[in-house]
């Protein structure tokens, strides 16, 4: 069993597409798979098809005080694919956190009782290097970092890289840093591809995702792009990243990039 944190302060770097594709190809090569949506905006919730207002237990019932098992918060999508829904009132509930003994270890405490019931724990965390960000690291053996290939996004790995190593120390010293997931890469932008180069020498870079317009064209249908687009890099790429985490191989012998 593995529990991946799927995390980057920046927004907009495609950390649910990345979550969702993931989770959908590590489900389809039989592995059985649990989703959580650890963002108030709710982004892999609907992605996955769910109307996030509709959902009776989310997120925010697991890390409420004296909150209900998270068993109980469940959705099934298929056999072997399951998530735990997100909803906005995730955000307040941040605030709650905080007055909380031992914060940062809430969402370890809510898994224990189903943790082993999965080969695969995939959170998507917000946008912020928050508490929320603090509770799926803490929780995690291993993260995974989508970074935009742009300039800003690339500076941004150095904060998130000094959390992640205070959090090693700190709380979590089996944390593992899995790689970086080049996201929405243009062959046609020179920055882009200096980024690309950039991302690939300083570090384990294990996936190049093209910015495509097929990421996005299932969402109305709740299809992730391995599932609508099989034959796409998109789809090839995602489905290569699981591969690996299924072998527990840490690097691509071959990368595509395009």
């Amino acid at each position: 069993m593995k529990v991946i944190a799927i995390a980057n302060q920046k927004g907009g770097v495609a950390k649910t597409t990345t979550t969702h594709n993931l989770g959908v190809a590590l489900a389809a090569a039989g592995k059985k798979v649990l989703l959580i949506d650890l963002d108030s905006q709710a982004s892999l919730t609907i992605s996955v098809g769910l109307e996030p207002l509709e959902m009776q237990r989310t997120i925010v019932d697991v890390l409420k005080k004296d909150g209900a098992p998270i068993s109980e918060c469940i959705q099934r999508l298929r056999d072997n694919l399951h998530i735990v829904t997100s909803i906005i009132d995730l955000a307040p509930m941040e605030m709650e956190m905080l007055s909380r003994a031992s914060r940062e270890k809430i969402l370890d405490r809510a898994l224990k009782p189903v943790k082993y019931n999965y080969d695969f724990i995939l959170i998507d965390c917000p946008p912020q290097l928050s508490i929320l960000t603090i509770n799926a690291l803490s929780c995690a053996d291993g993260v995974l970092i989508p970074v935009k290939t742009d300039y800003l996004a690339y500076r941004g790995l150095t904060q998130l890289q000094d959390s992640i190593q205070e959090i090693q120390e700190l709380i979590n010293p089996d944390l593992k840093v899995l790689g970086v997931i080049a996201t929405l890469y243009d062959t046609r932008v020179a920055d882009d591809r200096e980024i690309l180069e950039l991302l690939r020498k300083e570090h384990n870079l294990l996936g190049v995702i093209k910015r495509l317009a097929v990421a996005k064209k299932g969402l109305y249908e709740g299809l992730a792009a391995v599932e609508q687009a099989p034959d796409s890099q998109i789809a090839r790429e995602y489905s290569a990243i699981a591969d690996m985490l299924i072998s527990g191989r840490e690097k691509r012998e071959e990368l595509y990039n395009g």
